[in-house]
């Protein structure tokens, strides 16, 4: 295992991912996380993995090793990521989250959200997840959705509406924006879903009305669909 990096110094480090890559990450001055380049097991450099869009600085997780992932983006430096699919047992039906707007998951490696609703729909019988989002623009920190002058992203509809069509299930889960503009959004998509006949459910509503992100919830709970917008 590797020193943790002095203050200052310039720290790199490496997660083997199952197809026998590696994701190599550098930490500066013990503070910012930059993701310079997926690599091969040989060393050769197959793509940046966020090319020139700084998501944030979360670290991404492995991929379990039964999972085959794609995703797909879009915008300058792949700023968008309008869809994410995990399959681990392509026989059995998908289900899909529609969350808030994507962190640092990619098809290389989960984050936490990510991550806990694959727990979720495996304990359910499902054979992989759709991830889809009410703002496209992929960041750490949602407050810069507001700085960005589309955060929602040119394709998002259109791919939205596309993966819950094919997904078995839809759970909404983008939880309550810290900021009032953003509010609106996630009941749009919700209308915009069940005007094409979806049902959309969700796994615990706020006290407000609006579903609840995952990633605190207990893992007993099942999907209820949301009352007709």
């Amino acid at each position: 295992m590797l020193p943790p990096p002095r203050r200052g110094a310039l720290h790199t480090s490496y997660i083997t991912l199952p197809a026998g890559s590696q994701i190599c990450a550098r930490t500066e001055h013990g503070l910012k996380l930059e993701f310079i380049k997926l690599c091969s097991a040989s060393g050769s450099v197959m793509e940046d993995l966020f090319e020139g869009h700084n998501v944030g600085t979360a670290r991404p997780l492995k991929l379990s090793e039964d999972v085959v992932s794609t995703a797909t983006y879009g915008g300058p430096d792949k700023c968008y990521r309008y869809r994410l699919k995990r399959v681990w047992n392509p026989t059995r039906p998908l289900v899909m989250w529609l969350m808030m707007n994507p962190s640092v998951a990619t098809e290389y490696g989960d984050d936490r959200t990510v991550a806990k609703c694959q727990r979720y729909a495996r304990a359910w019988g499902y054979g992989g997840i759709l991830v889809g989002n009410t703002f496209a623009y992929r960041c750490t920190d949602q407050l810069r959705l507001l700085e960005t002058p589309d955060p929602v992203g040119p394709e998002n509809d259109k791919a939205l509406l596309e993966m819950a069509q094919e997904a078995n299930k839809v759970i909404a889960a983008y939880g309550t924006p810290h900021h009032k503009a953003l509010l609106a959004r996630g009941p749009e998509v919700v209308h915009m879903l069940q005007k094409h006949g979806i049902t959309v459910d969700a796994l615990r509503l706020s006290k407000t009305g609006r579903p609840c992100h995952p990633l605190y919830l207990p893992a007993s709970l099942l999907p209820e669909p949301l009352p007709k917008s």
